[in-house]
């Protein structure tokens, strides 16, 4: 299956699995994902498109739907905050439901909501794209602003998201998990020597 038509299929398969508004969610991730993918030379975009498409396919899951998954692989969940409950149980799901879906894309997904360090550069995509595809982002009056200094420098986009992320949970009170600070981190050094 050329990986045209492979998007295709799984546009109609996450379009069974997730409401309308996340969907449309999905689709605007994956094509910041493969915009951002052709700017920082991924060798195909296509799979940062096909990684945003795929994301959130188990976002609007049960817990007890991704407690199984998490079961049925001996994968030790104690350490999440229930947020990211679904892009780990996403990175399972499509395993045991898909064949063949490419390694790089599989790891975007498990990544795309804590981050962490020393990822892949179609997971530091994936990271962004979630953000700037979502509906804070895109009612916020800096959007044009965030998304030409990412264009600019992806890491613009990773501390643009990891703060976000880091002050929302300080807000709210909320555990943040060890690999957002981790990815904030280490952007924050690799910024610094960018600049």
């Amino acid at each position: 299956m050329e990986m045209t038509e492979e998007i295709q299929f799984f546009k109609e398969e996450v379009k069974k699995e997730i409401t309308i508004s996340r969907f449309e969610h999905s689709i605007r991730v994956a094509e910041i994902a493969f915009h951002l993918s052709e700017i920082n030379g991924v060798s195909d975009p296509h799979l940062g498109y096909l990684a945003g498409v795929l994301h959130d396919i188990t976002k609007q899951k049960q817990n007890s739907f991704h407690e199984e998954i998490f079961r049925r692989h001996s994968f030790e969940y104690s350490h999440l905050p229930q947020p990211a409950f679904h892009p780990h149980s996403a990175y399972f799901y499509i395993q045991e439901k898909y064949k063949n879906v490419p390694t790089e894309v599989l790891s975007a997904v498990k990544n795309h909501t804590l981050g962490g360090e020393n990822l892949p550069l179609l997971d530091k995509i994936l990271y962004v794209s979630d953000f700037l595809g979502s509906e804070f982002a895109l009612r916020s009056n800096s959007y044009d602003i965030w998304m030409k200094k990412t264009e600019e420098n992806l890491l613009y986009g990773i501390l643009l998201k990891s703060k976000n992320t880091i002050e929302d949970l300080l807000e709210k009170n909320l555990e943040i998990h060890e690999n957002t600070f981790k990815m904030h981190n280490e952007t924050i050094c690799q910024f610094s020597s960018s600049t």
